[in-house]
């Protein structure tokens, strides 16, 4: 995450944490807590300075925070201490439960020392476009979502298929949401309390989410119709739902994008051109063909109400739509006829004029309770169901 720039002679310590803005939960605060001081204090160092310098910023507060406080430090931070007063001075007040909460943060999402660099790959946000047969499933024990997962191996194929980056145990991030959620109550006039909710909640799901679309590749593979429609079906219905938990707050919003894209016009012309520039930027450059989608697709993609709606569940579901079709007539999944009808549906996306809201609607936290009960609660009837696939 951090690396040097170095010229004749001087060397500035910068990070580079993010790319294309995507909206993901990530960071290594204990490198970001003592990188600039190991830099600065190394044998022959010429470090006049440190820097960021990331695709996009408005995600992950507490990792541009900590890396801006480390500019005034000239010894290393006890990140401990740092994050249980970070927790009190963004939300105004002491509470121990979400002390707790951030500390499990910190040892987990805040962690990510598999040495990868993260480019949000989720299912819901970059759909793989690849043929399911090639997605080769292999059962291993895993203590994420307290159930044996089915990782997937993608086998040597043309259609590249970048899985979704994991590094940490979701099953104590879902603790830490649960403290969050329980500190609810006390803090739900915050509005960076707000933020942080929506944030963990939507990280949380989207995890889940990639599991439920292995296991929908897993119930394609082994000729199950009934149970392949009923995951495919409870994927959509989870992308519904996200949308709804991201329209609770202004920061997760497509509106604002789009929006600010257009004032920057003088006319009509250039209103029509700078919203398709805005809408592009996030789903597919375009320098596709009917068949062949860009290389840069999913590029900027986003956790943003509106865009999960009006694209990314329109996109599942046409793929979901062809698995469907090809064990209902026993014929091989048509690879070319889903890419004609993912990149029409993208083309025509980046031209229409929908207007999408500026300002955040709904409830954070009764959101947020609503779907961790509906999704997440080992208690209820449907999640049972669900984990028997």
């Amino acid at each position: 995450m951090c690396f040097s720039l170095i010229g004749c002679v001087m060397l500035d310590r910068c990070m580079l944490h993010n790319f294309a803005g995507n909206i993901e939960m990530y960071g290594i605060l204990d490198a970001i807590a003592s990188g600039p001081i190991d830099a600065r204090t190394s044998v022959n160092s010429t470090m006049v300075g440190i820097g960021m310098s990331m695709e996009g910023i408005e995600q992950n507060p507490i990792v541009y925070d900590l890396m801006s406080e480390m500019a005034f430090q000239h010894k290393k931070i006890d990140v401990k201490a740092w994050v249980d007063m970070y927790s009190t001075r963004r939300y105004g007040q002491p509470l121990p439960l979400i002390q707790e909460g951030w500390n499990v943060l910190y040892h987990t999402i805040y962690n990510c020392t598999d040495g990868a660099y993260d480019k949000n790959r989720d299912v819901i946000v970059a759909f793989p476009d690849v043929d399911p047969s090639l997605i080769s499933v292999q059962h291993e024990r895993s203590h994420h979502y307290d159930k044996p997962y089915s990782g997937t191996i993608v086998r040597e194929i043309t259609d590249p298929f970048d899985r979704p980056h994991l590094w940490y145990s979701t099953s104590d991030v879902i603790y830490a949401l649960e403290l969050f959620i329980t500190s609810g109550d006390e803090l739900s006039r915050c509005n960076t309390y707000r933020y942080d909710l929506v944030d963990l909640t939507r990280q949380v799901l989207a995890k889940y989410a990639n599991e439920l679309f292995y296991k929908v590749i897993e119930a394609y593979k082994s000729h199950d119709v009934h149970g392949m429609t009923l995951l495919s079906q409870r994927f959509l219905e989870l992308v519904e739902d996200l949308d709804t938990l991201l329209a609770c707050h202004d920061g997760f919003l497509l509106g604002p994008w789009l929006e600010s894209a257009k004032q920057l016009a003088q006319n009509e012309e250039q209103e029509r051109q700078f919203e398709w520039n805005a809408r592009t930027q996030i789903t597919m450059w375009f320098d596709n063909t009917e068949e062949e989608a860009s290389l840069l697709r999913d590029y900027g993609n986003k956790y943003w109400s509106g865009l999960l709606h009006d694209y990314y569940g329109p996109r599942a579901a046409i793929y979901f739509k062809y698995l469907t079709e090809s064990l209902e007539r026993g014929e091989d999944f048509k690879l070319m006829e889903w890419r004609r009808e993912w990149i029409k549906l993208t083309n025509e996306w980046q031209s229409r004029r929908n207007i999408f809201p500026v300002e955040s609607r709904g409830d954070a936290l009764n959101t947020s309770r609503w779907v961790f009960n509906k999704y997440l609660n080992l208690s209820n009837p449907e999640r049972k169901l669900i984990l028997e696939y």
